[in-house]
């Protein structure tokens, strides 16, 4: 999918948005580190996420997320699924790791750039629309949809990293192969094409183009964090002409802490 066709249907979707996600994508790790031994934590209600400078210009990092909107919504079995760009129904996460290149570019080491790659994998699961519409007391796996998926991404970074104000932009590229697709004996039951369409989910990788917003405000080792991503899918060849967040959850915004140990932040008490 081309990328100004998905950001011309982002109005629309606010109108008729109805997901189905088996897909949600993670927060960004954007650590922003600049020496030798500094750490990073990000924490929030769904993600979590940790990055450590090895050496001077090469960091490693570890990133966990876990899906379940049961504390957002009320758990009516047959409750309709219309909230903004949300599938109240998804559960599921990853777990990813990857390694990476930082440097400071300015003498005060404020502006940053930064460049990760890694791995994860990952499996979500949700139920089907007509499950909204079926007899009190039907079975939630008879309209389940799940998937795993392997994932591969690249992540440059642009920042600054300041003792009070941090912030980021980081246009994360991801590589997601789908597996092991499964669904319930009345998913799809009426709409043969959907079956099979979500079942050829796995046919092909799927590459997305993620850019994150980052900022974080704070004073030294505590900040709080804010994150607002778009997840485009770059091919739509593998579901056939459906709306961009049929499978896909388009747009995520994160909110949490974020926690600095570093040489850096300590010496930035003492000025």
């Amino acid at each position: 999918m081309k990328i100004k066709h998905f950001l011309m249907a982002i109005p629309m979707l606010a109108i008729i948005s109805c997901n189905r996600d088996i897909y949600v994508p993670n927060q960004v790790n954007a650590p922003l580190l600049k020496e030798k031994n500094e750490f990073k934590a990000n924490l929030s209600l769904s993600n979590w996420q940790a990055a450590y400078a090895v050496s001077d210009n090469i960091a490693i990092m570890v990133n966990g997320q876990y899906v379940s909107r049961a504390f957002w919504f009320d758990n009516d079995d047959n409750d309709n699924n219309d909230d903004l760009f949300v599938d109240k129904n998804t559960r599921g996460g990853l777990l990813e790791g990857g390694v990476g290149f930082f440097k400071a570019l300015d003498t005060k080491q404020r502006a940053v750039f930064d460049v990760y790659a890694g791995y994860g994998n990952g499996a979500f699961k949700t139920l089907e629309g007509a499950y909204s519409s079926a007899p009190s007391g039907t079975s939630k796996l008879d309209y389940q949809l799940r998937t795993q998926f392997h994932k591969f991404f690249v992540q440059p970074s642009f920042g600054l990293s300041h003792k009070v104000v941090e912030a980021a932009f980081t246009p994360r590229f991801s590589i997601v192969k789908f597996y092991n697709q499964t669904m319930g004996t009345k998913a799809f039951e009426n709409d043969t094409q959907r079956r099979d369409n979500f079942l050829r989910l796995g046919d092909k990788a799927v590459p997305f183009f993620e850019p994150a917003f980052t900022v974080r405000v704070g004073y030294r080792y505590v900040k709080f964090h804010a994150q607002l991503m778009f997840s485009v899918p770059m091919n739509d060849e593998t579901y056939s002409g459906y709306d961009v967040n049929d499978y896909f959850q388009p747009v995520s915004f994160q909110t949490g802490v974020s926690l600095n140990f570093g040489d850096w932040v300590k010496k930035s008490g003492k000025r």
